[in-house]
C-alpha cells in the first residue's frame, strides 16, 4: 500500500507540471502539491506506516535524481542527472524565456522586475510565470537542487553567446585595431568606413541582448531563492551576509572564498551579480584568454553604428526599450567586468608560476594585483567606450547610455556628463514622461556639472532624500554601496518611494522621469 500510495504521488506530480496548455504556473503546480500532501497526511493518521519520510524521497528524486553520495560534495561528478520534473520546467524556461524559440516578443521590463511577451507562451503571457512570485514558488517546489539546475543551464547558454563574442573579437582583430585608431585620431569617415567591415555585426548584437536577458532572468532566480532562504532558513541567510561583506578583496582569491562568493552571488547577496556571473562563466570555460579581448570596448563602441537604433524607442511603462537594447547595457557592462577581473586573475596566476626563487611576496606588489586595481581598470574600459560611443545624438543612444550608467557599478553618471550633459537627458525624459501622465513622477534634480564637487563625485544625480509616501515625511539615505546608484528611469513606480530634489533651484516645475529606489536583495531554497 506505502508503495502505491508514493507511486500515485509521483504520477500526479509529473501530471500537474503541465496543464492542458503548456507549462503550469509555479504557484499553481506548489498548491496543487500541497493539496495532495494534505491527503496523504490525512491518509497516514489512518494506516501504520510512514508516508512522510516517502514524500520528501519523492520529492527530492524529482529534483536531483544523482547518487545521494554526491548531494553534499562541492565537486560535481562528471555525469550527474537531475530530476525529471526539474528538467522539464527548467527547459521551459529556457527554450520559452531565455531563447525565446516560440517568437513571442520576450521583453524584459526592468520597471516590472519580469518578462512580458506580446502574445502568450503557451498558455500563459510571460509575466504570469516570471515575477517574483512564481520564481519564489519555483524554489520552494524543487528547492536549491532546482536553483543549481537552472542556473547550469543558463550558464550553458551563456557560454555559447561568450563564445561567439571571442569568435568576433578574433576574426575582426585587424577591423577593430582600424576602428581604435581611427577613434582615437578622429577620424570619422576612417571609422565608420572601418566599422561596416564588422559584416557580423547584427548577428553579435543580437547575442548579446540575448546574454542581457540571461542575465536578468538569472539575478531574478537569485533573488527569489534569496527571499525563500531568508525565509525558512533566516540565521543562515543572515550569516551569509554577514560573511560576504568581510571577503577579502584580493587576485587571486582563495579558493574558499571564491566558494564562499559563488554561494552569496547565487542567492543576490553579492553588490554586482551580473560580472561576478560572468566571470565565473568564463573562467569554468577558459574564456576571455586571448589579446584580442583588450579591443572588447572598440567591439562595442561599433554596436552603437547598427541601424538596428532606427527602429529602438524608449517605452516609459517598462522603463526598457522596445527591442530588448536595455539588455545589451546589462551584457555590455557585465562582459567588461567579467572579462577584465579573468584576464587579471590570470595574469597574476602567470606571474606565481614564474617566480621560483622563493620571494613570491617580495616580488609581487600587492596594489597592482588587488580588487581595487581591478575596479580602477574596469572604470577605465567602460569610460573608453562611453567615450567613443557618444559621437551620435540620436535620441534612443542617449537614454541607452544613460541606462547603461545606472547598471553599472564601474561606470559613474560624471563619465557620461562629460559627452552629454544631464540638462538634455533631462529634456528628453521630460518630453517622454509628459505624454503618460498616470506616472507619478518627482521633481529633476539639476545637473551635476553646475557643482564641480558634484561633478567629480562618482556619485549619480539622483537626490539624497526620499518622500516616505506612507509616512508623509521626509528620510536620508545613507547611499554607500554602489548598485543603490540611480541615474536612469528604470525605477518608476507608483507603489515605490519616490525620491525628491534636495535643495533644488533649477525652477523647473514639470515631473522627474528618474525617481530612484533602493534595490532589493535576495537568493534560494528550501521546502515548505
Amino acid at each position: 500500500m506505502r508503495e502505491g500510495i508514493l507511486g500515485n504521488f509521483r504520477r500526479r506530480l509529473l501530471a500537474v507540471l503541465k496543464a492542458d496548455n503548456d507549462l503550469q504556473r509555479p504557484s499553481v503546480l506548489e498548491s496543487l502539491i500541497h493539496r495532495h500532501l494534505n491527503i496523504v497526511y490525512l491518509a497516514e493518521q489512518h494506516i501504520s506506516m510512514d508516508l512522510t519520510h516517502g514524500i520528501q524521497e519523492v520529492l527530492l528524486i524529482e529534483a536531483f535524481s544523482g547518487p545521494v553520495s554526491s548531494l553534499h560534495l562541492f565537486e560535481k561528478p562528471a555525469e550527474q542527472l537531475t530530476g525529471s520534473a526539474t528538467e522539464v520546467v527548467c527547459n521551459w524556461y529556457i527554450e520559452n524565456i531565455v531563447k525565446d524559440v516560440s517568437g513571442a516578443g520576450i521583453l524584459f521590463t526592468p520597471i516590472h522586475k519580469c518578462f512580458k511577451s506580446t502574445r502568450p507562451v503557451g498558455g500563459y503571457f510571460a509575466e504570469l510565470v516570471t515575477d517574483l512570485r512564481e520564481l519564489q514558488a519555483f524554489v520552494r517546489v524543487f528547492g536549491g537542487y532546482g536553483v543549481d539546475r537552472l542556473d547550469r543551464m543558463m550558464r550553458e547558454h551563456t557560454a555559447a553567446l561568450l563564445n561567439c563574442i571571442d569568435t568576433s573579437l578574433r576574426s575582426n582583430h585587424e577591423v577593430l585595431e582600424a576602428v581604435a585608431g581611427s577613434m582615437h585620431s578622429g577620424d570619422r569617415i576612417e571609422r565608420e568606413a572601418c566599422s561596416r567591415q564588422n559584416v557580423d555585426l547584427d548577428t553579435v548584437i543580437g547575442f548579446c541582448i540575448e546574454g542581457g536577458q540571461a542575465l536578468a532572468f538569472d539575478q531574478l532566480l537569485a533573488e527569489a531563492a534569496g527571499v525563500v532562504l531568508d525565509e525558512g532558513a533566516p540565521l543562515i541567510y543572515s550569516l551569509l551576509s554577514g560573511v560576504v561583506k568581510h571577503i577579502p578583496e584580493e587576485i587571486s582569491e582563495k579558493k574558499e572564498i571564491r566558494r564562499i562568493r559563488g554561494v552569496a552571488n547565487s542567492l543576490n547577496i553579492v553588490g554586482d551579480h551580473d560580472s561576478e556571473w560572468i566571470r565565473s562563466i568564463l573562467e569554468d570555460v577558459g574564456g576571455a584568454n586571448d589579446g584580442s579581448w583588450t579591443l572588447l570596448p572598440y567591439l562595442f563602441a561599433t554596436f552603437m553604428t547598427s541601424k538596428i537604433w532606427n527602429t529602438t524607442g524608449f517605452n516609459v511603462d517598462t522603463g526598457g526599450f522596445n527591442n530588448n537594447i536595455h539588455c545589451l547595457a546589462r551584457c555590455m557592462s557585465a562582459v567588461i567586468a567579467g572579462s577584465e577581473l579573468v584576464r587579471l586573475e590570470r595574469e597574476h596566476q602567470q606571474r606565481q608560476q614564474s617566480l621560483s626563487n622563493g620571494h613570491l611576496d617580495e616580488a609581487l606588489d600587492p596594489e597592482i594585483h588587488s580588487r581595487l586595481s581591478a575596479e580602477a581598470t574596469i572604470k577605465s574600459a567602460m569610460q573608453l567606450f562611453v567615450k567613443f560611443a557618444t559621437g551620435s545624438n540620436l535620441v534612443a543612444k542617449l537614454i541607452f547610455l544613460d541606462q547603461l550608467c545606472e547598471i553599472s557599478p564601474y561606470l559613474p553618471r560624471s563619465s557620461l556628463e562629460a559627452y552629454v550633459p544631464y540638462a538634455i537627458l533631462r529634456s528628453i525624459y521630460s518630453q517622454y514622461y509628459s505624454n503618460s501622465p498616470s506616472m507619478p513622477l518627482a521633481l529633476l534634480s539639476v545637473s551635476p556639472r553646475h557643482s564641480p564637487a558634484v561633478s567629480l563625485s562618482h556619485t549619480s544625480p539622483a537626490v539624497n532624500h526620499f518622500y516616505d509616501m506612507d509616512s508623509g515625511s521626509l528620510r536620508s539615505t545613507d547611499n554607500k554601496h554602489r548598485n543603490v546608484r540611480r541615474s536612469g528611469p528604470l525605477d518608476c513606480s507608483s507603489s515605490r518611494k519616490v525620491k525628491l530634489v534636495e535643495g533644488s533651484t533649477s525652477g523647473s516645475t514639470g515631473r522627474s522621469p528618474l525617481p530612484r529606489f533602493a534595490v532589493s536583495r535576495s537568493g534560494p531554497l528550501m521546502y515548505k
